[in-house]
């Protein structure tokens, strides 16, 4: 496989685009980073993951522009604002305004119901397919069937939050760590993921707060051994830093670990040794 930015008009079949690689409250208030979150792109069908400040602007942006109501689903690893600001817009955008029922929308269940529930009542009625996350429980992606993603639960200062394992059959095509403190029992979970994009927020480990750092991330990379790492959702730490810096010394004993940058796209069909 092989991983590399890719020319305007030559999108691979399936790819994974960053509209947005920053992460915590202070990078996204102030955009050091864009904060759109992930386009997955697989075959004709599209879905938005995260969809956070900036989403719906980033997608138009884009060269060429991704049409937001092209989306066939949208992906909601935890409802914190980073992650979830433009979920109502996408879901407009999806249904074509709210005249067309169509679309699939996965969410934590405290995303969608409750008291700080963040999806709009009026809109529930225009998506064809409504879940609430689920452990270990897999969701069809695609009508055949063939495109499916797991959910793992994670860690996240009191909201619910999970992780995806996206599969092709019954193959691992890509997994996303989110927000989380590191807990072993989960990291298993994403063995065989060829390519595993990682939420480093932090530049170094602090024991308060439920969020990865690159000692986290090196744990990881060294018990899954994937074939690209790529790491995203920084913080100020993480920029001040450097990304690149940080990447540099992971990239020990034949890991490949790079650093996210807005726009990046990733090619999940192959890869190439020059970003």
């Amino acid at each position: 496989m092989n991983e590399q930015k890719t020319l305007p008009n030559r999108s691979p079949q399936s790819f994974i685009r960053f509209l947005g690689t920053g992460g915590s409250r202070f990078t996204v208030m102030s955009q050091l980073r864009a904060s759109g979150g992930l386009w997955f792109q697989w075959g004709k069908m599209a879905f938005s993951i995260d969809p956070g400040p900036g989403s719906l602007v980033r997608m138009h942006q884009n060269t060429p522009p991704l049409d937001p109501a092209s989306l066939d689903g949208i992906l909601l690893s935890h409802k914190h604002l980073d992650h979830s600001s433009d979920l109502n817009v996408l879901v407009e955008a999806m249904t074509g305004g709210g005249f067309t029922k169509r679309g699939i929308l996965i969410a934590p269940s405290d995303a969608l119901n409750g008291e700080e529930k963040i999806l709009y009542s009026y809109l529930k009625p225009k998506i064809s397919k409504i879940y609430s996350w689920r452990d270990g429980e897999e969701y069809s992606l695609s009508p055949d069937g063939k495109l499916k993603v797991e959910g793992v639960s994670l860690i996240h200062h009191g909201v619910e939050c999970y992780g995806m394992i996206f599969r092709e059959g019954n193959e691992p095509l890509w997994g996303l760590i989110s927000d989380t403190k590191l807990e072993s029992h989960w990291i298993k979970r994403f063995s065989g993921c060829s390519v595993l994009v990682i939420n480093m927020t932090l530049s170094h480990k602090r024991a308060n707060l439920d969020h990865l750092s690159p000692e986290d991330v090196k744990v990881i990379i060294e018990e899954l051994n994937p074939a690209l790492t790529i790491i995203t959702h920084f913080g100020r730490g993480v920029l001040k830093e450097g990304p690149c810096k940080i990447a540099e010394r992971l990239s020990i004993n034949g890991h490949r670990i790079v650093p996210a940058e807005d726009g990046l796209i990733v090619n999940l069909g192959k890869f190439s040794d020059n970003i």
